[in-house]
């Protein structure tokens, strides 16, 4: 009886572990974000819309840079998917400021929504370290579409607050990113692991 070992593809490229520090910087420059966020005193619906846009912006073209730390096939295309979908938001966002009770509100919960997704499809696919961590915020993520798609007396101070959630979560991903290429670049300069 011959014992044949199952490969899961990993998410990750190998090769990509020496750029680990820059998630971890990106992580916490979403979490200074979040912070100063929560902190904002915003009334003016394009106030709002121009600072939604920026948050989206940024999280897009982190995913475009994601496509160079990700494998191959799908998982590329996976996350110039979202990256597209993040900046068409952004956009949308810097289109319509004035409209943010509606309009940012809109692209705030599609934005939960599609990055929740992500968030599950990764964590489920590619259980290394703390992948579990992914599927909270994943799971959070489709929690608060639903929330701020709903129409529950919307107000700037909650939008804002969304807002600041997004950029919190985002972190938490940036940060789960950078320890698992820095794991993944230990057990790569430990060698292969003999099998029992």
């Amino acid at each position: 009886m011959s014992m044949t070992a199952v490969h899961e593809e990993q998410v990750y490229a190998e090769n990509a572990a020496p750029v680990w520090w820059v998630f971890l910087i990106t992580g916490t420059a979403w979490f200074v974000l979040s912070l100063i966020m929560f902190r904002f005193d915003i009334t003016s619906a394009k106030s709002i819309g121009i600072l939604a846009g920026i948050v989206f912006l940024a999280a897009g073209t982190l995913e475009f840079c994601m496509v160079g730390v990700v494998r191959s096939g799908w998982w590329k295309a996976l996350n110039a998917i979202l990256g597209v979908l993040l900046v068409v938001g952004g956009i949308t966002a810097f289109i319509h400021p004035k409209n943010a009770f509606v309009a940012v509100a809109s692209v705030i919960g599609f934005m939960f929504l599609f990055v929740g997704i992500f968030d599950l499809i990764v964590a489920f696919s590619d259980r290394v370290g703390l992948w579990w961590v992914r599927m909270i915020t994943g799971f959070a993520c489709i929690g608060l579409a639903f929330w701020a798609s709903g129409d529950f007396q919307r107000k700037s101070i909650l939008l804002v607050a969304w807002l600041g959630l997004f950029a919190l979560l985002r972190g938490i991903n940036s940060l789960i990113i950078a320890f698992t290429l820095r794991h993944l670049g230990r057990e790569a300069a430990a060698g292969p692991r003999p099998l029992a």
